[in-house]
């Protein structure tokens, strides 16, 4: 068998051609009769038994030899396609041009292509991320929150201050003046917005069985002061920090905060920094403009995944939609604009793997078979076909460039700063966590923008 390929870059088409001699074909006519003589149920024969030339009557030879074309085209069709370098998304259609009768056979089959994008820029992606370390504001503010948990209530006399806990009594005064409690007995600390800040502001200064109007609720809402309690902070030292946790002293407990607190911040900032560079990546791309058949298989990977996590959480889908307030078609469009940013961030990984130069060794696609078939028992004899072996290299690709990818982006600290992968926790081991997390093993596993079959 003898192949070519003529491209078509404005179309992004392709067209192959495959050629075949006649000692090629004949052994798939042979197989055609034997299935048919196995399939075929006619009067007089026993199954299996039925001549050559009853069949060749019944079904016609040209019908026959066109079933054995087809076999011998998608015996060598992912050979063809990854020795001439094509990327098929669409299923392909089929003619014979030549040898439908007799003799050599020449077919021709149209491809759809996977479309390439320009991410002109992607080498200089800069993100804003918060600090990695923990201020001292940030200590105090923790501590804080420990020595207010431990705080002793005190009643006082005085008038509301920040910080107090006051009790109040919500009034609804009517228009003839009749004034009606709604809420009894409504505990706030003031200045931590569980009113809301004016309506907090307001309390601030009244004298208990005073009547406050509500800054909000006009002239038919009142706050009555029933009771006015001091929070007493316990004082931090030593004593304190054996209360609250495992430490002996208040430097060691100080030490844990800031170093708790710091790791929060680290994981905040990195993924800060992993979805800046995500949506660089998308902004950056273009044509934006995703081909169909890639752009619904995705959605029907997105559907699939969807329905695994309701399974997963028990949850209905009416009673997941009662819950996030949305109707079925707000549902479809999220997971249908999901799905498109997924085959843009899996084009824009292509096209900064082209720019870069990223290669994938043939080491390289051997050990990822050995591994997935050791993770996840994969079947070999699939995994050697040569258009999986080009997603397994695929995958490992769009690995590389996300690597590269992260390696050229700079992460600016608010100070200006710029923060190393170390800095933010992630090194050589950085997988693409941001839309392309599956990497190489679901590209072998699940190749879901690859047509292999052939239509004729």
């Amino acid at each position: 068998m003898r192949s070519s390929a003529e491209f078509n870059p404005e179309s992004n088409t392709a067209v192959l051609t495959m050629e075949f001699r006649e000692e090629e074909i004949l052994p798939h006519v042979d197989k055609v009769v034997h299935r048919l003589q196995q399939q075929a149920r006619i009067p007089g024969f026993r199954k299996g038994k039925v001549p050559r030339t009853v069949l060749l009557s019944r079904v016609g030879g040209e019908a026959m030899r066109a079933d054995a074309i087809e076999d011998a085209v998608q015996e060598r069709y992912e050979t063809a396609v990854v020795e001439n370098g094509l990327d098929p998304i669409a299923q392909p259609s089929l003619r014979v041009l030549a040898g439908q009768e007799s003799g050599d056979v020449t077919v021709e089959i149209d491809l759809q292509l996977r479309p390439r994008v320009s991410v002109e820029g992607w080498e200089a992606i800069e993100v804003q991320v918060p600090a990695i370390t923990a201020s001292d504001e940030d200590v105090q503010d923790v501590l804080n929150s420990i020595r207010e948990q431990m705080a002793t209530v005190k009643e006082v006399e005085r008038a509301v201050q920040v910080g107090d806990q006051a009790t109040i009594n919500v009034i609804q005064v009517g228009e003839d003046g009749a004034e009606e409690v709604v809420t009894p007995y409504l505990t706030v600390r003031v200045g931590r917005g569980e009113l809301g800040e004016q309506e907090e502001e307001a309390l601030i200064g009244a004298a208990i069985g005073d009547k406050v109007p509500s800054p909000q609720g006009g002239e038919g809402r009142v706050y009555e002061v029933l009771a006015v309690r001091e929070l007493e902070l316990p004082e931090v030292n030593d004593e304190f920090a054996k209360l609250v946790s495992e430490f002996e002293t208040y430097t060691e407990l100080i030490e844990d905060i800031k170093s708790t607190f710091s790791r929060r911040r680290q994981q905040e900032a990195r993924n800060a920094f992993e979805q800046g560079v995500y949506s660089a990546l998308l902004e950056l791309a273009n044509p934006k403009e995703i081909p169909e058949p890639l752009l619904t298989s995705a959605y029907q990977k997105e559907i699939r995944d969807f329905g695994q996590v309701l399974d997963g959480s028990g949850i209905s889908l009416h009673r997941f939609l009662e819950m996030s307030q949305q109707e079925e078609g707000d549902l479809a469009r999220s997971l249908s604009n999901k799905a498109a940013q997924e085959v843009l961030w899996d084009l824009a990984l292509r096209a900064v793997a082209f720019d870069a130069a990223l290669e994938v060794s043939d080491g390289e696609v051997a050990a990822e078979i050995e591994q997935l078939l050791g993770e996840r028992g994969a079947d070999r004899e699939q995994l050697m076909k040569p258009m999986q072996q080009a997603q397994v290299r695929a995958g490992l690709l769009k690995q590389k460039a996300f690597r590269e990818l992260m390696a050229r982006a700079k992460a600016l600290a608010p100070d200006g700063t710029q923060l190393s992968l170390e800095q933010l926790g992630l090194g050589e081991e950085a997988e693409p966590a941001a839309g392309d997390g599956e990497g190489a093993v679901a590209a072998a596993a699940d190749a879901p923008h690859d047509a292999t079959g052939v239509q004729s």
